[in-house]
């Protein structure tokens, strides 16, 4: 299972989410390597695409003025502008109805690919792009119009889809019905944030970040579920609990991982609720506040730190 934790409050990375997340509950972060020639030939392919949808549009916007009597109206004040009567028949009524539909759909997508270009004219193509997702207008309401008893696997079915490879190399053309929507704000801010030497680019690596109650939640994708567990983060602990005199915790908590997730024959078992809450009740009956600390090692971790001056140059 993937690592849960919190996002340790006063990190650079629980700001960034707190001031540019406002708006959302879930963002869905990774980098992005493919090749840097598919990504352009996509840009490219989507600025063909944009220029007919803005020529359309356009197109519907001006025979609009004549259709629906504007142009009528106006040159009855000014005679510059003079027009023919609107007709009023059914199929005005139709031409009424695909215009507001090419409205709704075509117009978020020129201005969704408009943040496209800012962000490529001020960032380029990196090797490794950062990418921020979160869940798309259509994707909400879906999530409420389900049954309260249906609501969570259904959201964990769109988390699934969200972090699995195959669909991250799927390109995105940002239509009102995706799953997923792209982030550029957010993009551009994590890219200055980057040349600041505020928060390093790997700190954005395949997550999704969640807003509860008590603050940011990550749950790091390709990472053990124990956050413990991760490189150096027993010794820090082992240290940490010694210099508060709180060693045996130490040992009785390694004891435990040993009896139950280690098999007789040395292969390794399944992290199980039940572990997690016999070493909760060790650390509640040494009086270790085991949440605190582990927000604490887990500030000392790279990934919330800020970012290193010379690393970034």
């Amino acid at each position: 299972m993937p690592a849960t934790h919190r996002v340790p409050e006063g990190s650079p990375v629980a700001a960034f989410l707190s001031e540019y997340g406002s708006d959302t509950d879930i963002y869905v972060s990774h980098l992005d390597t493919t090749e840097v020639s598919s990504r352009k030939k996509h840009f490219f392919t989507m600025l063909g695409a944009n220029l007919a949808w803005s020529f359309l549009l356009g197109k519907r916007i001006y025979g609009a003025l004549y259709r629906y009597g504007i142009l009528f109206t106006l040159g009855k004040i000014l005679p510059i502008f003079k027009a023919p009567p609107p007709l009023v028949n059914w199929p005005l009524a139709g031409q009424l109805c695909l215009d507001i539909f090419l409205l709704l759909v075509l117009l978020p997508l020129i201005n969704n690919f408009i943040s496209v270009m800012t962000l490529r004219y001020h960032h380029g193509f990196p090797k490794s792009e950062i990418v921020f997702r979160k869940p798309s207008s259509a994707t909400v309401a879906n999530i409420v119009s389900q049954p309260p008893e249906k609501r969570d696997s259904y959201m964990n079915d769109i988390l699934r889809r969200a972090v699995d490879p195959e669909e991250l190399k799927q390109p995105t053309w940002g239509m009102p019905w995706d799953e997923w929507t792209m982030d550029f704000r957010a993009m551009a801010v994590a890219y200055e944030a980057e040349k600041k030497g505020l928060i390093s680019r790997d700190a954005w690596e395949l997550s999704v970040w969640m807003k509860m109650k008590e603050g940011w939640t990550v749950i790091e994708h390709g990472k053990v579920s124990d956050p413990l567990s991760q490189v150096g983060m027993m010794e820090k602990l082992q240290r940490k609990l010694t210099a508060m005199g709180k060693r045996h915790v130490f040992t009785q908590m390694m004891e435990v991982i040993q009896v139950k997730t280690v098999a007789k024959d040395g292969t390794a078992l399944a992290v199980t609720e039940e572990v997690d809450k016999i070493i909760a009740d060790i650390f509640r009956r040494n009086e270790v506040d085991f949440a605190q600390l582990t927000s604490e090692l887990a500030t000392e971790s790279p990934r919330f730190a800020v970012n290193s001056l010379k690393k970034s140059k």
